[in-house]
């Protein structure tokens, strides 16, 4: 999460818990000086203390939803226990020298031979996407690789790619499908927010 987003999340519950909190407890005093339970002077002092009493509840309050998001998006991506990617040398070397249709010809065997062997269909995705002008065909094998593996950071991964190639393709009904399946799926994440921000927006503009 960024220092952004942790300003967002402190601002947010300044607005809604701050005046609540002012409020509640200077009722609490004044109803224990209209019982005799303290003196005028206990009462303007634990007034003044409102103001700190409240700063350190909305601080608190901050720390534990953050601490809280962050566990969950760890939790989701698999933060600090992700393998390294698998390593393609005769394909990356193809990729380098920009043989790009004969290094996805690699690929489709790789998949031929393991169909739910996702990582190729990513890499073979990534090829058509970006070098071989094929987005249905990248499409397709995103698409199955969402179908065929239950992986949490690979259906993210997924999700986030094919937002890509709508927003590249302006598949716009697409696009909003996708950004739905994100921000519902990630609520309460950077990630979850920012796509129910980019879908309220494409909304707001009829698209």
């Amino acid at each position: 999460m960024t220092d952004e987003d942790d300003g967002l999340i402190v601002l947010r519950i300044a607005l809604y818990f701050g005046p609540a909190c002012f409020i509640m407890l200077s009722a609490l005093w004044f109803k224990l000086l209209r019982d005799g339970l303290i003196s005028t002077g206990v009462f303007v002092a634990l007034l003044v203390v409102n103001l700190p009493i409240t700063v350190a509840g909305v601080r608190l309050i901050a720390h534990s939803v953050s601490r809280t998001s962050v566990v969950l998006a760890k939790t989701l991506l698999a933060a600090g226990d992700i393998p390294p990617p698998r390593s393609y040398p005769e394909q990356d070397l193809l990729i380098a020298r920009g043989r790009y249709a004969e290094a996805a010809e690699y690929f489709r065997d790789l998949v031929r031979v393991d169909p739910d062997d996702c990582d190729p269909r990513l890499r073979l995705a990534d090829l058509l996407e970006r070098h071989l002008a094929d987005p249905a065909g990248a499409e397709q094998q995103y698409l199955e690789v969402r179908r065929r593996s239950a992986d949490p950071r690979r259906q993210f991964a997924v999700t986030n790619a094919l937002i890509d190639l709508y927003r590249r393709t302006e598949r716009r009904d697409r696009l909003k499908v996708e950004l739905a399946r994100l921000a519902d799926r990630y609520r309460g994440t950077a990630h979850g927010d920012a796509a129910a921000r980019e879908l309220k927006e494409l909304k707001a503009d009829g698209a």
